[in-house]
């Protein structure tokens, strides 16, 4: 059995990586929240203490995680669970990235639940996602094959299909046509040139599939912020809302940006930049983690 001491240290180190926070201030009875480790963080942590001693932490034992002290114990004091059929299990270390800046700063000072606090079921990031993919892809076929033969046939009955054209008539060799004459608008001193458009957001992503745990770039720009305008990297799964990601990064000439991140969590999950001042997003992106 491993010892208080060696998971203390595991338990701190990762906290550290995580969220950015100085080692000097995590205490034993520090609450994960007000340290920066939120829901999505949580499961990280869990992932890899497990992967590092070689156990199955359960979502019970997850939830109940709201201490440094209670990750120690979930571990030390083990309750013998079994990862489930679904579960895959990472070879890579927890989130990290570039730029990280702590995702506490939402928890309120009263010691309530953040808005990211909630249990995550980490079934749904994989046979969800796949029975949701397929089931799209089977509905679309049906849909477009009907819709093909409806157009066909009605094509067919109103005759639109084989309409001729009368000939055109060929004009006499000798005749010219007359130049009609132009007349050049004269430049008013009120008569503004118009505004071109503003570009739009846009969001790629360097891979569309990537291993667990394997780094990949997102870059775009939101022209609209302009240079120097703090963004927020959000992070939505199979069936649920966006939610901040740990990596914020500032944007450079004509709000552009390059976000490097990665992930152990596997499933496929939809990535976008917001400006949260203004509400500015990017175009989302999906890529499939496993």
């Amino acid at each position: 059995m491993v010892s208080e001491g060696e998971v203390r240290a595991t338990v701190v180190d990762l906290v550290v990586r995580l969220t950015g926070t100085e080692m000097t201030a995590i205490e034993r009875t520090s609450r994960l929240k007000e340290l920066g480790v939120d829901s999505l963080l949580t499961v990280e942590l869990a992932d890899e203490l497990g992967r590092r001693y070689d156990l199955y932490l359960s979502d019970e034992a997850v939830d109940a995680m709201r201490t440094i002290e209670d990750v120690v114990r979930s571990v030390v004091h083990h309750d013998g669970a079994t990862p489930p059929a679904w579960a895959q299990t990472p070879d890579a270390d927890p989130v990290a990235a570039a730029a990280v800046v702590g995702a506490g700063a939402d928890a309120p000072e009263d010691g309530g639940p953040s808005r990211h606090d909630v249990p995550l079921n980490r079934k749904r990031f994989t046979a969800g996602a796949i029975t949701t993919v397929l089931t799209m892809v089977v509905i679309g076929t049906i849909v477009g094959g009907a819709l093909g033969l409806g157009a066909s046939a009605l094509l067919s009955s109103t005759g639109l299909g084989t309409t001729e054209l009368p000939p055109i008539s060929s004009a006499p060799a000798d005749t010219e046509p007359t130049p009609t004459p132009t007349e050049t608008p004269t430049p008013s001193e009120d008569t503004e040139p118009p505004e071109s458009a503003a570009p739009e957001p846009s969001l790629a992503a360097s891979s569309q599939t990537v291993p667990p745990g394997q780094r990949f770039t997102l870059t775009g720009a939101i022209p609209a912020v302009g240079p120097g305008a703090e963004l927020q990297v959000q992070v939505k799964d199979a069936g649920g809302d966006w939610d901040d990601f740990p990596v914020k990064l500032t944007t450079g000439a004509d709000g552009g940006f390059s976000a490097e991140v990665y992930t152990s969590r596997t499933g496929a999950r939809e990535w976008r930049l917001i400006h949260l001042p203004t509400g500015e997003a990017t175009p989302s992106v999906a890529v499939t983690i496993g």
